[in-house]
């Protein structure tokens, strides 16, 4: 199971990285039709990346504001951080769940709706960046960027 959960988020993080490693800041800002920017994307999983981390036993601190500014139903244009600094916290929050996917009790009972357990925690973190990946792919189609999958 261990191996499987790792696996989840190894790939997941690694497309993640993909969608955004050829964008240009004003790329990962740009709302095409209207629609969330890139960034927005990938710190909105730094966010929720660092919760299910702490659900899961782990921890990890992120800016004070990236709470509010990349929180579910926010989005539009506003004064992001660089996609280097989002990056990186996306990048040290990946080590803290491969540490917990390898060593926490994946049967601790944890809080949420989505899952019980901090196995199950952290398998919906993969589950929910796959989401954010299409999300991303689909920003990067209306930006006239190259098909990165499929």
């Amino acid at each position: 199971m261990r191996e499987l959960i790792a696996y989840g988020l190894e790939t997941t993080y690694a497309r993640a990285i993909r969608c955004v490693e050829d964008l240009s800041e004003d790329d990962a800002r740009q709302r095409p039709s209207g629609l969330t920017p890139v960034i927005w994307q990938l710190g909105h999983l730094v966010v929720s990346d660092s919760g299910y981390l702490s659900r899961a036993g782990g921890s990890t601190e992120i800016p004070e504001g990236y709470g509010s500014l990349f929180k579910t139903g926010t989005g539009s244009a506003a004064d992001y951080p660089t996609l280097a600094e989002v990056r990186r916290y996306f990048e040290t929050i990946q080590r803290g769940l491969l540490d917990a996917a390898r060593s926490t009790d994946l049967s601790k009972p944890v809080e949420g709706r989505s899952y019980r357990t901090a196995g199950e925690v952290l398998t919906f973190t993969a589950y929910h960046r796959g989401y954010h990946v299409g999300k991303m792919t689909t920003l990067r189609a209306l930006l006239g960027k190259s098909r990165l999958f499929g």
